[in-house]
């Protein structure tokens, strides 16, 4: 072949080459779009928060303390709550009153009830105003309202507890703090069973705390709590249905 014809094929090789790539590339870039769009930011509760929310209000509905919807921002662990149903209660009593939460291992029987977490209250000075006990009460119900609990922990099967150490450890732990948060330390998977069977489980969830529902539903959208083979055994063990169960978990 001429020297002159190869010049002029190799000349016009490479820009059909670089046309070619260019193509395919822009093919792959547009059928990955098409393939994963975009979900829209979650703005209602979903159906495991409104379950939680149903068993938190449960003793003030009984109660006849009116609760606002907007009263709760997050789900609580087990561990959480406590502390924040004592401040609750602190802060609406003007430092007049503590709640002393039960040991967690002895909640669960109650939040899974929907009778609210369990505790005692002493007077922090005289009482003032707190005299009357149905106002204690009031108080109390409408600080459990806005601490709904995430149960799950507490009913996940023997046969998935060495499964979810491992989720927490490679994925949930890295996917939180990937998110800004900061996360406890994880124990050996030895304690972590221990933990569950004792009815204490320990949560990679537990120092997570969130200034707004938005920023809830985006966290625990990216990193849930539970795998979704997990979720799937607990659910069906107590089917997640707020319509049914009027005092949390059926």
């Amino acid at each position: 072949m001429p020297r002159h014809t190869r010049s002029r094929m190799h000349d016009l090789t490479l820009p059909t080459v670089a046309v070619a790539v260019a193509a395919v590339l822009l093919a792959l870039v547009t059928g990955c779009s098409a393939a994963a769009p975009v979900r829209a930011p979650r703005t209602t509760p979903d159906q495991l928060e409104r379950s939680a929310l149903a068993g938190a209000q449960h003793p003030a509905m009984r109660d006849g303390v009116p609760i606002a919807e907007d009263v709760w921002t997050q789900l609580w662990t087990p561990n959480q709550a406590g502390a924040a149903i004592a401040h609750c209660v602190y802060e609406g009593s003007g430092g007049l009153l503590d709640f002393h939460a039960a040991p967690v291992a002895r909640q669960s029987d109650a939040v899974l009830r929907g009778d609210g977490y369990q505790g005692t209250i002493s007077a922090l000075s005289a009482l003032g105003d707190f005299t009357d006990q149905r106002a204690v009460g009031r108080l109390v119900d409408s600080c459990v309202a806005a601490y709904p609990i995430d149960a799950r922990l507490w009913l996940v099967p023997e046969q998935d507890r060495d499964a979810l150490y491992s989720y927490d450890l490679t994925v949930l732990r890295r996917c939180l703090l990937a998110h800004g948060q900061t996360v406890p330390r994880m124990p050996s998977r030895v304690r972590f069973e221990s933990l569950l069977r004792a009815n204490a489980p320990w949560s990679a969830y537990d120092l997570v705390v969130v200034e707004n529902r938005r920023a809830w539903y985006a966290l625990s959208d990216a990193c849930p709590a539970l795998p979704p083979i997990i979720d799937a055994h607990v659910t069906g063990q107590r089917p997640l249905t707020a319509e049914t169960a009027q005092s949390g978990w059926p």
